[in-house]
């Protein structure tokens, strides 16, 4: 792509480091995630709907008037920023635009860290987060992504504030060097990404039960799913960050018995409605629709990672069913859905 706002060599660098991000799936699945570059007039950002890990091979970038967007901010302007393009591409700016206007550093990563999602949805998540990163960080309550975050952060972040928590979301990270942002973007991430539990018990069905249109996800590492724990059964029709909601829904169906299983699949079919990409059936273990697209897939892998790393003995903070119909509803969501 060509900007008469930035240099060849910093436009190469920015996208490898993209490419980086998009291509660690503890980091960014499917079309989540976005980063950003500042010129003094202007902002390269990733395009909505579009993959990071596509950031070498296709154009995933558009460039935006910054000072417009800034201006917006500060009169608190929703706007989806169509007006604001630089770029002749055809591609929309994220919906995550706003907050990388307001961060006042050259570079803006936002990612959906496992470690950080799975150590930001509990009640006592401040508490912990700090014990493992000390004061150095913001953390931002749950709010709907775009703009109401941004109205959200603006009344919490410094200028100086370079690592930010969004609770049931993700992480954000400035700076004025691309590769010292990228290295405590990692460092964070690290920090937390401990595995505890991967060795749950779990009773096997000695024969596997068959589910017209699905298959059962067999793979060891998805033996988690078979677990007869409660309390990680019982989570596995919760979500607990937006594009669990946008890409596989508001929680797996999760079921105790195979008719009860039945009896919700042919309800959907009776009324002639999109059957869920994957469902659940106690001891048997995740299955996937024979449909399943790439992006729900990468979620589902997503959602296992988390769940390996969340601490069940605390008191988890899920979405609930009004934040889940709001990131539904979203017209901005809707869009970015479409093209995935």
């Amino acid at each position: 792509m060509e900007s008469n706002n930035f240099n060849n060599q910093e436009i190469i660098d920015f996208k490898n480091i993209s490419f980086q991000l998009g291509s660690n799936l503890s980091l960014v699945q499917a079309a989540g995630g976005n980063t950003s570059m500042k010129s003094d007039d202007s902002m390269l950002i990733k395009a909505s709907g579009t993959w990071l890990s596509n950031s070498l091979k296709e154009d995933v970038f558009v460039e935006v008037d910054l000072n417009s967007i800034k201006k917006k901010i500060n009169s608190e302007q929703d706007d989806n920023f169509s007006n604001d393009i630089i770029s002749k591409n055809d591609l929309r700016p994220s919906t995550e635009t706003s907050f990388h206007a307001l961060i006042d550093f050259k570079y803006v990563l936002h990612v959906h860290s496992t470690s950080i999602i799975a150590n930001a949805i509990s009640f006592n998540s401040t508490t912990n987060l700090k014990k493992n990163l000390g004061d150095n960080f913001a953390f931002i309550p749950y709010i709907r992504p775009g703009f109401p975050l941004t109205m959200s952060m603006k009344k919490i972040i410094t200028p100086g504030t370079q690592i930010i928590i969004l609770e049931n979301h993700g992480l954000i990270v400035g700076g004025n060097d691309l590769e010292e942002t990228y290295d405590l973007l990692l460092n964070t991430h690290k920090k937390l990404d401990v595995v505890i539990n991967k060795n749950l018990s779990f009773q096997k069905e000695p024969t596997s039960f068959d589910i017209h249109q699905y298959h059962l996800k067999n793979d060891e590492k998805y033996n988690l799913f078979k677990t007869t724990n409660e309390k990680v059964f019982s989570a596995f029709s919760k979500s607990f960050y937006p594009d669990h909601v946008i890409f596989l829904g508001p929680g797996i169906p999760s079921f105790e018995t195979s008719q009860d299983a039945l009896n919700f699949l042919n309800k959907l079919n009776d009324k002639n409605l999109n059957l869920p990409p994957y469902i659940i059936l106690k001891r048997f273990g995740l299955y996937e629709h024979n449909s399943a697209i790439p992006a729900a897939k990468e979620m589902i892998d997503c959602f296992l990672e988390v769940l390996l790393r969340i601490d069940f003995d605390e008191e988890l903070k899920p979405l609930n069913e009004s934040q889940e119909n709001e990131l539904l509803n979203w017209d901005a969501e809707i869009y970015r859905q479409s093209i995935n």
